[in-house]
């Protein structure tokens, strides 16, 4: 085995073990504010370490950045938490509580729509400049529907990976069950994010076309 295959698999060791670590941590702190309290700031926690990680190509110190970002923007994510359980919350009874197949087929409808606006929304407030809860869920929505090929993807990973762990070893669903959502999550936000911001040479580019029509 080679010294390049050597490092490669110590990070591929490394990585799945960051994966636990932040799946530990979000644990952790949602328990400790109740889940209702700390649930939305702990998620964007979450995604913005992630963030830095996939897309910024950065590995900060994990249990000081976590605490970090659990405060950076915590009003904010605490309101988002609350919209998200609310809209879903009220689509997941209604699908429950109805007789009528129309109406269930309507609200699980609606529950993959919602599912599709919210898979994005934290990596949107770590990685955007959108300052309003009102532009954060645009922004997530535009991400979510618009690179619908991605959020296909990801959600079809997770719960293919969620129904062999349930299967297999249940055990990893509480070792790394959230912390393998947002990885997946985070991975497909970092492609959208880099498919959706424009390149250095793409503006270069643009420039060079404005000054010339300008001329």
């Amino acid at each position: 085995m080679t010294i390049e295959k050597i490092n490669r698999m110590n990070d591929v060791l490394i990585g799945i073990l960051t994966v636990v670590y932040l799946n530990l941590l979000w644990v952790v702190f949602t328990v400790l504010g109740l889940g209702i309290f700390s649930i939305g700031p702990s998620s964007y926690a979450l995604m913005k370490y992630y963030d830095r990680w996939f897309r910024l190509k950065e590995k900060p110190a994990i249990t000081k950045s976590f605490w970090k970002y659990f405060k950076e923007r915590y009003r904010q994510s605490l309101v988002i938490s609350w919209i998200q359980i609310g809209a879903i919350g009220i689509v997941i009874v209604n699908l429950f509580t109805t007789n009528q197949w129309y109406i269930k087929t309507a609200n699980a409808f609606a529950l993959v729509l919602l599912v599709f606006l919210f898979s994005h929304v934290y990596t949107i407030m770590a990685a955007t400049t959108y300052q309003t809860i009102k532009e954060i869920l645009k922004g997530s929505a535009m991400v979510g529907f618009g690179y619908l090929h991605y959020s296909i993807i990801s959600w079809t990973v997770i719960i293919g990976a969620y129904l062999l762990a349930s299967k297999y070893s249940p055990a990893l669903l509480f070792i790394a069950g959230i912390g393998f959502v947002g990885a997946v999550l985070g991975f497909a936000g970092k492609l959208i994010l880099t498919e959706f911001t424009p390149k250095k040479d793409d503006l270069f580019e643009q420039d060079t076309m404005n000054q010339s029509h300008s001329l």
